[in-house]
Order: structure tokens, then C-alpha cells, then sequence
């Protein structure tokens, strides 16, 4: 049984020998070229390794049905950018690696931000000796629009700090588990309002489609604390930046901490790179060494599984369905 792991124009994945590591051996793993014909390299395959799931094209996916593919196995959590209806259509099973694999980095990432903000750190230079005012976080509001695995890992760190939390999501949580995450109020999308209006501090942690695209809009902005910071390190087309633009500018919200935008890489004169109230990192929140590990791990496991006639786990499709 052979392993096919994609590799884009551009060049492997660096994520590759976590991935040969977790095979140890098993399996043999083909590596795609791009510059051979495609029929052939899929012959024998039982799983394909789609590194962030940006590889993969509907000629790939067509090449892997005819082959008799098994599993399609993308290798990190959103799937807004992998073509899932077409593998829906073709039913090719797709799978991810799951969001708790990557949750704690996101968690901390977005906690750093918090920390920036609320001590000024674009301001407070010891260059000059400028001093702004700092605040403390204990009491201020942290909202959660959606509340899934980064989500609860943030809840996990800045309850501690004596931060209030309150969260959005589609699904009704036990309140055992409310209580867990010292959860003061859960609501539903249709209560999102009463979270704009009240955080000092708004993280979003939803996937993007067609409800959550531009969620955060020109009315959401006005209905924040002037004092409000946004922080998203989930996907960059859940904000209108347009909009994001105007209520940075015109004093809307305080500032914005940003990992991710609707267009990736940011061009060098981008507006937002403008602006001093702004954090921006390039989509690394999630970059490390150990989530790399456990994602292809996790794909390791699935392979694993198809060897053994048994299904794979993490099923996107099942999910979609």
C-alpha cells in the first residue's frame, strides 16, 4: 500500500519529515512531481497527502478516483479553501486534522495579543521614555464567537488572569461545561449583539462559510466599546477590512490584532500596515514545531487505519453531509 504526498509547483511542504517520521517505515511514501504525468503516480495509492489541503485540484482528485484512492487526508484543520462538494459529488471520503491539534499555539498567540494591547507594547518605548497608560485585565470582558478548541484553551488561560468570559456558538454546551471554562454567558448567533456591545476584547474562533463570511461588519463595529480590541486568528474574510479599515481609523475600536487576512501574503502597501493601532503576524499563530507533530500524526493514524480496512477518523465529509 503506497502513500502519495503532494507537492505543490512551488516546492515540499516543510512539513514533509514529520510526516516520514510518523510513518516510520510503514508504508511506502511517493513524493508528487508536478513535471511527470499524473495517472501514473497515483497508481497503487490507497491514501494522498494534501499538505494544507492547497494542493489538491479537481484534475488531482479525478487522477486519485480512478486509481481507486481511499482517503484524501489534508493535513491541517480549515477546509474553506479545499473544493469539499466536489469531493462530496465524487465521494472521495476527505479528511482534516482536527482544530485540537493546533489549539493551544492559537490560544496563546491570541492571549499574547491581549497582553500587547493591554500594555501598550506599540506605544511604551523605552527609546524617548514615551509612557501610555496601561490596563489591567482582570475584569475586562474577553468574547468568544465561537467555542471550540482554541476557544476553550484561550478560556483556559485568561480566566486565570481574572478576565470575564462570554461566548457565541451554535451549539447549547452543557452547563457543566460552562462552568469548567468559567463561562458567565453562552449565546447563540442571533445574540451576538449583546457580546459585541459588552467585550472589551473580541476573539473569533469560527470556521469560514457562507454565515461567517464578513460576520464582523460595519454594523458589528459600531455596536463595539471604542475601547475594543479585535483579535482574529481564524480566517481573515470573517471581517469586512474595509470596514475594519474605517473603524480603526475613525477611533471605532481601539485596535485590532490580526494573524490572518483576506488576502494572503499582505502586499507591501497594504493599508493596515499603515496603521499604529494594528498588530499583524503572518498567519503563524499555529506554526510550531508540535502542531506540525500532532497533524501529521494524525494523518499517519488514518493511514493506518485504511491498512487495516478500517474507516478513517476526522471525516470532513461525514461532517458536510
Amino acid at each position: 500500500m503506497k502513500v502519495l504526498y503532494l507537492r505543490a509547483p512551488s516546492g515540499l511542504d516543510r512539513a514533509y519529515p514529520d510526516f516520514v517520521k510518523a510513518i516510520s517505515g510503514r508504508y511506502p511514501i511517493e513524493l508528487y512531481d508536478p513535471a511527470r504525468p499524473m495517472a501514473e503516480q497515483f497508481k497503487g495509492v490507497a491514501v494522498v497527502i494534501d499538505p494544507g489541503g492547497a494542493v489538491g485540484t479537481r484534475a488531482l482528485i479525478d487522477a486519485a478516483l480512478s486509481a481507486d484512492v481511499k482517503l484524501w487526508q489534508v493535513t491541517t484543520n480549515g477546509t474553506d479553501h479545499v473544493d469539499v462538494a466536489y469531493f462530496l459529488d465524487q465521494e472521495l471520503p476527505l479528511a482534516n486534522s482536527p482544530g485540537p491539534l493546533s489549539a493551544v499555539p492559537l490560544a496563546e498567540h491570541v492571549l499574547m495579543l491581549i497582553l500587547c494591547f493591554a500594555k501598550n507594547l506599540n506605544h511604551n518605548r523605552a527609546a524617548g521614555w514615551q509612557r501610555a497608560v496601561n490596563e489591567e485585565l482582570a475584569g475586562k470582558v474577553l468574547g468568544l464567537i465561537g467555542f471550540g478548541a482554541s476557544a476553550r484553551e484561550l478560556a483556559r488561560r485568561a480566566g486565570p488572569l481574572g478576565m470575564r468570559l462570554m461566548a457565541i456558538d451554535v451549539v447549547d454546551f452543557p452547563q457543566a461545561e460552562l462552568d469548567e471554562f468559567h463561562i458567565e454567558f453562552l449565546g447563540s448567533p442571533s445574540q451576538l449583539d449583546h457580546v459585541l456591545a459588552e467585550a472589551d476584547y473580541l476573539s473569533l474562533h469560527v470556521h469560514l462559510n457562507a454565515t461567517t463570511r464578513r460576520m464582523i461588519d460595519r454594523r458589528a463595529f459600531e455596536l463595539m466599546k471604542p475601547t475594543a480590541v479585535l483579535l482574529n486568528i481564524a480566517r481573515g474574510e470573517l471581517i469586512d477590512e474595509d470596514a475594519l479599515l474605517e473603524a480603526l481609523q475613525q477611533g471605532q475600536i481601539k485596535g485590532a490584532g490580526l494573524d490572518v487576512f483576506a488576502q494572503e501574503p499582505l502586499e507591501s502597501d497594504h493599508p493596515l500596515l499603515q496603521l499604529d493601532n494594528v498588530i499583524l503576524t503572518p498567519h503563524i499563530s499555529g506554526y510550531t514545531p508540535d502542531t506540525s507533530r500532532r497533524r501529521m500524526e494524525a494523518a499517519a493514524e488514518n493511514v493506518d487505519r485504511i491498512a487495516r480496512g478500517l474507516p478513517p477518523i476526522h471525516l470532513v465529509t461525514s461532517r458536510v453531509r
